[in-house]
């Protein structure tokens, strides 16, 4: 990623599409089809900032409000003979938590099941879990808290002024230590 600012550019038209396009007469399948779409791209430009030392700290440490659902039992959820999630996670339990913006994006890229829903019009939300946390947990988003997180990424504030690199015997190189 040579320049950050054309990628925020292009992830605010990406914002502005959400906006415009989270109300329908009705909901077809394939406009829910090209919502899940743009917001694995925008997950996925957003991982890509932050993967990179293109965003400050402010901005790498936002996080979403999630509603999470615990796993129950010690049968798997498989696309073959799943059931479907109420059989697999504690629906009837939901807890009130927080995800970290790349688990967010991670959530959405690596999705293993998604399921969405809408009040009315109105595109609110998704049931999602990827494949890695199909055995712990579910997590409900609010797509305005998606559209909100997603936002911090697109406003040039988040861009990096200052930037201090540190070596990581770990890695053999050197990572940010620092960007403000």
């Amino acid at each position: 990623m040579i320049e950050s600012t054309y990628w925020r550019q292009e992830l605010r038209g990406e914002i502005v599409w959400l906006k415009k396009h989270r109300m329908y007469r009705r909901w077809s399948e394939k406009q829910l089809v090209l919502y899940e779409r743009r917001l694995m791209l925008v997950a996925f430009q957003v991982r890509s900032l932050l993967e990179r030392p293109k965003v400050n700290d402010r901005a790498r440490n936002v996080r979403m409000p999630v509603i999470r659902y615990k796993k129950i039992g010690n049968r798997p959820f498989t696309f073959v003979g799943s059931g479907f999630p109420e059989d697999r996670f504690d629906m009837s339990n939901p807890e009130s938590s927080e995800l970290g913006v790349l688990d967010v994006c991670n959530q959405l890229i690596h999705y293993y099941w998604m399921q969405t829903w809408s009040e009315g019009t109105t595109f609110k939300g998704m049931l999602v879990f990827s494949d890695f946390m199909r055995h712990k947990w579910a997590y409900e988003f609010a797509i305005q808290d998606l559209i909100a997180l997603f936002s911090v990424f697109a406003d040039d504030s988040s861009a990096v002024r200052e930037l201090r690199f540190q070596w990581n015997e770990k890695k053999h190189d050197y990572v940010a230590a620092y960007a403000r």
